[in-house]
């Protein structure tokens, strides 16, 4: 059996993988770079953010100087 998931051709970890992704760079977005508050808006605690932020590769840098453009 193949343990692709199913039509899009990714597993159900891919998938969340990339929507949690996306819901941090959201919320770092909307919270102008400001990683404690981010974790505010996600309802996880900033350490849990941290964690998550190196785990995607997130450049936060890179998202505070896109804010100020």
């Amino acid at each position: 059996a193949n343990n692709r998931g199913m039509d899009e051709g990714e597993t159900l970890d891919e998938r969340l993988a990339g929507i949690e992704k996306g819901m941090i760079i959201e919320a770092i977005s909307r919270a102008d770079g400001v990683q404690v508050r981010a974790a505010q808006l996600l309802g996880i605690n900033p350490r849990s953010l941290w964690h998550r932020v190196k785990k995607h590769q997130i450049d936060v840098s890179t998202l505070k100087r896109l804010q100020n453009l």
